[in-house]
Parts: C-alpha cells; sequence; structure tokens
C-alpha cells in the first residue's frame, strides 16, 4: 500500500488548500511525509530480511514480510487513516 497512503495524504492536503483550511493542510502533509518515512523503513526491514536468501531477486516472501515490526506499521497505518479522514473531510466539508 506504500504510495496509495502517501498520494491519499497528497490529495487531502490539496483538497484542504483548495477549500482554504491551512492548519488541516500542514497536517495532511506532515502525515504524507510519515506515511514515506515509514513505508520506506518497513521496505528496508523487509529488504534486509531477503537480501539474506541466495535466491533474492527484490521479491518478498511471507516471513521477510512478517521482519518488519509492528510499532512502524500502527505509525504508518494511524497517519494513513489520519490522511483518509482528512480526504473525507474535506470533500464533504464546505
Amino acid at each position: 500500500m506504500g504510495w496509495l497512503s502517501v498520494l491519499i495524504c497528497i490529495i487531502a492536503a490539496t483538497t484542504m488548500r483548495t477549500k482554504g483550511h491551512t492548519i488541516f493542510m500542514i497536517v495532511a502533509i506532515i502525515a504524507a511525509i510519515v506515511c514515506f518515512w515509514s513505508w520506506g523503513v518497513m521496505h528496508n526491514y523487509a529488504n534486509e530480511r531477503a537480501k539474506r536468501r541466495r535466491s533474492y531477486q527484490g521479491d518478498f516472501t511471507a516471513e521477510e514480510v512478517q521482519s518488519v515490526p509492528d510499532w512502524i506499521t500502527w505509525i504508518n497505518m494511524g497517519f494513513t487513516i489520519l490522511g483518509i479522514t482528512i480526504l473525507v473531510g474535506g470533500i464533504v466539508a464546505h
């Protein structure tokens, strides 16, 4: 879901900018940055684990994906939900 969460937050920031809600726009930008950062960290954990395999060609197995710590997954999920909430609020707001 890596790029999708970043894209949602960027769309939320753009929506809030057009509606004139600067604070929500800044929060959505911060959410996009955190989503991008946490996605990179999760990818690095899985990538380091996958490099130990002889047959590694850029793909991940389920075991390697499970090596990602839960705390970074929760951060990514929380900021993704924040971005979705801001996006929905921007669409619904008058």
